[in-house]
C-alpha cells in the first residue's frame, strides 16, 4: 500500500501499526505481473498504543524503527518512504448530500461537476477534529433519477451525490505520522485500514455482491461494509481478542500469558475443556 522507487526497480512499502503489532511489508512490482511480489517483512510487539491510538509516542517510535529494520534487513532494500493505515476507534464514516448544476451547455455531465458536488456534501458536514480520509462516491442522481454506476457523459441540468466520509480523529492521525517520521521516514499517504483490507481479501464479485468484512483485532473490532463495488458503512467497536485473553485468565483463574496459550491452543494442560469453551463463546457472541 506504499510505493517508492529503489534505483530501476519499483518498490512498494506499507506499514500498520496495529495495537497488538507493527508490521511493515515490502514488495516488487514486476513488469507484466498482475499482483507485486512481497520480498520482504518486519514484525514487532507493539509497545505505546491503546485501541489503536498512539499514547506513548516514543514507544511507539521505537516499536515502528524495529519493524523497518527488520523488513529492511529481510528485503535487502532501504526504507525512506512508506504508506500507511489507519484505524482505532477514532475511525468512523458518515455520509453526507451534495448537488451541482451541470456546468456544460449540452449539459453533460463532466468530472468537474462531479467534484464541485462532492465539495458541496463536504461543506454540508458537521466535524470538528477530525481529518478526512476518504471521499467515496456511493450513489447518484440525475434530475432526480437514480444512476446506475458513474455520471460522466450523461446529460442531464442537475447532479446529486451521497458521499461516504471515512475520517479520523486529527490528534490519533499527528501522533500516528509524527512516530513514523520520527522513525526515520516519510509517510507519502495514508489509508483507512478497512478499505486496504478490503482490497486484499475481497474480490471484485465480493464487494459488488454485497458483504460484511470484520476484521476482529486486540482491541478493536473493525467493520465494513460493501455494497456495488464500493464501502458504504464501516463502524470500529472498542472491543477484541485481548478480551477473550482476559476472560481466560480471570474464568480459569490463570496468568494472562497462560490464558493467551489457552486461547490459541498452544497451552494443553488439566484445564477443563468445556469451560474453557463456554468462556470464548460467551465474548465471542458478546463481540459479534
Amino acid at each position: 500500500l506504499a510505493a517508492s522507487l529503489h534505483m530501476i526497480r519499483n518498490i512498494t512499502v506499507g506499514i500498520d501499526v496495529g495495537t497488538y503489532a507493527t508490521r511493515v511489508a515490502v514488495a516488487e512490482h514486476i513488469k507484466g505481473e498482475r499482483a507485486p511480489r512481497i520480498i520482504g517483512t518486519g514484525t514487532t510487539p507493539t509497545r505505546g498504543l491503546r485501541h489503536g491510538y498512539i499514547t506513548n509516542i516514543e514507544q511507539a517510535t521505537k516499536t515502528i524503527e524495529k519493524a523497518l529494520r527488520e523488513a529492511e534487513k529481510n528485503s535487502g532494500i532501504q526504507i525512506k518512504r512508506v504508506f500507511a493505515t489507519v484505524g482505532g476507534i477514532g475511525l468512523e464514516s458518515v455520509t453526507s448530500l451534495g448537488s451541482a448544476v451541470i456546468s456544460k451547455a449540452d449539459g453533460e455531465v463532466t468530472q468537474l461537476d462531479i467534484q464541485k458536488a462532492i465539495q458541496v456534501a463536504e461543506d454540508n458536514l458537521e466535524i470538528k477534529n477530525r481529518r478526512i480520509l476518504h471521499r467515496l462516491p456511493v450513489g447518484f442522481k440525475l434530475d432526480g433519477k437514480t444512476l446506475p454506476g458513474r455520471p460522466e457523459r450523461v446529460k442531464g441540468m442537475k447532479l446529486e451525490i451521497k458521499v461516504l466520509f471515512i475520517t479520523c480523529f486529527e490528534q490519533h492521525l499527528e501522533d500516528l505520522l509524527t512516530a513514523i517520521s520520527d522513525a526515520g521516514v516519510e509517510v507519502v499517504d495514508v489509508v483507512a485500514s478497512p478499505i486496504a483490507a478490503g482490497e486484499v481479501a475481497l474480490t471484485d464479485r465480493d464487494r459488488n455482491m454485497g458483504c460484511l468484512l470484520v476484521d476482529v483485532g486486540a482491541e478493536t473490532v473493525t467493520m465494513a461494509v460493501f455494497e456495488e463495488g464500493a464501502v458504504v458503512a464501516l463502524r470500529v467497536f472498542a472491543t477484541g481478542s485481548t478480551y477473550i485473553t482476559n476472560d481466560i485468565a480471570l474464568g480459569m483463574k490463570v496468568s494472562l500469558e497462560e490464558a493467551e496459550g489457552l486461547k490459541i491452543g498452544a497451552v494443553l494442560g488439566t484445564y477443563s475443556k468445556k469451560k474453557l469453551d463456554e468462556i470464548i463463546e460467551a465474548r465471542i457472541k458478546d463481540i459479534y
